[in-house]
């Protein structure tokens, strides 16, 4: 029986009668609605269309069409993903609070904030400021994912390193990339080896804490707390890291952002 309030139409079961949900494919299914015409004589072939590729969906778990028909696709615009790659994922900002100021940057440690992604992604590179000093030394990126029954840092994803003298926005690129699932908890980190001198870093938000990381239950609810995680490593950012030995350093984390 055709929809109540739609014309009859006789052409998209009758074209896919002989074909059975688990062998058809998008691309017949596609064939034939590349045939309708947008009116409303067609009000019920596109109905039963729509109520085919369904069901072909169900059956087969195989969303070809809806999330990868085109660039301006569905998928795509739940994805939230950067339109173009002059977008960055602004990891410091998936808090709330005040900005701070720069902060000292001390040797051999990392600095470790978490950030979640939309979409699965594969991270290029790893970005930071140094505001201000007169130092040498390299300065090493690293992507941890989650131990899962603490949500701490553990097991590192990738890391890279560079040779920095000089203030200013630095930009540190993996080799290949690191590949991260969508909405998965993970730490990006910041660390240097000091050959001379001393130098800042440009300071994130802070007031409020970041959501997730967990601070000292002795603090005040009003006290500035939950910049970033820590952890003490000269060199090359390890793996795995020792839970016990994971700190929180109070006040601002510092600003990081990623290329993808």
């Amino acid at each position: 029986m055709s929809l109540p309030d739609a014309t009859r139409s006789d052409r998209v079961y009758p074209l896919l009668q002989n074909l059975d949900l688990e062998n058809l494919t998008f691309a017949t299914l596609q064939g034939v609605g590349e045939t309708l015409s947008i009116e409303e004589m067609s009000e019920d072939e596109m109905r039963r269309l729509v109520l085919i590729n369904l069901c072909r969906l169900t059956t087969k778990g195989e969303w070809n069409g809806l999330l990868t028909a085109s660039t301006s696709s569905v998928g795509n615009m739940l994805a939230v993903a950067p339109p173009s790659a002059s977008f960055d994922y602004d990891l410091s900002g998936q808090s709330q609070g005040s900005q701070a100021s720069n902060v000292t940057f001390t040797e051999d440690t990392l600095y470790m904030m978490p950030f979640t992604v939309p979409a699965q992604i594969s991270a290029s590179d790893i970005k930071f400021g140094i505001p201000s000093g007169t130092f040498n030394g390299t300065f090493y990126v690293a992507i941890y994912a989650c131990d899962s029954s603490t949500n701490l840092p553990a097991v590192k994803v990738d890391s890279a390193s560079a040779s920095i003298s000089s203030t200013g926005d630095k930009s540190i690129s993996f080799a290949s990339g690191a590949t991260l699932a969508a909405n998965t908890l993970y730490y990006a980190s910041i660390s240097w080896a000091r050959t001379s001198g001393s130098c800042t870093y440009a300071g994130g938000y802070y007031e409020y804490g970041r959501s997730g990381l967990p601070i000292s239950a002795a603090s005040a609810i009003s006290t500035n707390s939950g910049g970033c995680l820590t952890y003490a490593a000269a060199g090359t950012p390890p793996t795995p890291l020792t839970t016990g030995s994971i700190g929180v350093l109070v006040g601002a984390g510092p600003k990081i952002r990623m290329d993808v």
